[in-house]
């Protein structure tokens, strides 16, 4: 991988939303990340050619790599949240990349999904285009 900070700094924040196993498993994931977020799409928000980083992206993770000290990743952590349990899992601590890290996202919900986002920028708007995008295609 070409940015291994970054995938660092993504990894250390997936794992703090880890979900139950039953919802860890990708037969609960209906929803194909990187087909609800292209990299034709996170491109065209983030203004830079990105591609998919095949060997980092999972059935519940995509990641996105661009130039140097770019990219970012959406993560599905739940197709069936509900309840106090999903309003704690977004408002956790942790729920945003570290300060200092150079990446802003968070964790978001569309229904009874839950995902989250991250990206090397400090750009909100751009944040903020990708979730609309992300929740736009979610099914």
């Amino acid at each position: 991988m070409r940015f291994p900070g970054f995938a660092f700094a993504l990894a250390a924040l997936a794992s703090v939303f880890a979900a139950p196993a039953a919802f860890a498993s990708p037969a609960f994931v209906s929803n194909d990340p990187c087909k609800v977020l292209t990299a034709e799409k996170f491109s065209q928000i983030m203004g830079y050619t990105a591609t998919i980083d095949k060997t980092a992206s999972t059935a519940s993770a995509c990641f996105y790599q661009g130039p140097p000290h770019s990219g970012g990743q959406f993560m599905i952590l739940t197709e069936t949240a509900s309840g106090p349990q999903a309003d704690a899992m977004l408002n956790r601590r942790g729920s945003t990349p570290p300060a200092g890290s150079g990446l802003i996202g968070g964790a978001f919900r569309q229904g009874s999904i839950l995902f989250s986002v991250s990206i090397r920028s400090t750009d909100k708007t751009k944040l903020d285009a990708l979730v609309t995008e992300i929740k736009r295609n979610l099914k």
